[in-house]
């Protein structure tokens, strides 16, 4: 991986075209019920752990550099925040939903993917606690999918006009 390469390659986009699909049903499920189905939460879990498997075989095979270590250290420590309650405060199938995103991006893309799911938690937390919420909880799987798409988008037409112009 090249420290400075800000493209998600087409298997990357494909991967989150694929969760996004798994996220617009469990979002509806979230705004309905407060929670995803646990099916959802394996598919996640899953999906994250064949990423974990399959950067560990690439590594193998081509020899793991900096890039890689960074990636799976920036997840582990997004799940240490998440964990101690410092950057978000959700349930465990929305933690996982964020990981199955980040197995698939690569560590600029992991950084952007968190900024933006923190501004769209400011922005849309208030307006889903008040329509969807209970107490002091919310749906936040919509937070997560509209951060996804945010990040599919940039990988997908704003990389894209910035390296033709370059």
């Amino acid at each position: 991986m090249d420290p400075l390469d800000f493209g998600l390659t087409q298997f990357q986009l494909y991967g989150l075209v694929f969760i996004l699909g798994s996220f617009s049903v469990a979002t509806l499920s979230d705004l309905k019920r407060m929670s995803a189905q646990k099916e959802f939460i394996e598919v996640w879990v899953l999906f994250g752990l064949v990423f974990l498997g399959y950067d560990i075989y690439h590594g193998y095979l081509e020899g793991a550099d900096l890039m890689l270590y960074l990636k799976w250290g920036l997840i582990v420590l997004f799940m240490l925040l998440w964990l101690f309650k410092i950057l978000f405060r959700t349930a465990v199938g929305d933690a996982m939903a964020c990981v199955a995103v980040m197995s698939l991006l690569n560590p600029p893309f992991i950084i952007f993917f968190v900024i933006v799911l923190k501004v769209f938690d400011v922005i849309l937390g208030p307006f889903l606690r008040t329509l969807f919420g209970k107490k002091y909880r919310y749906p936040f799987l919509p937070v997560v999918t509209a951060a996804t798409m945010a990040t599919l988008f940039v990988g997908f037409k704003v990389v894209g006009w910035i390296e033709a112009y370059l």
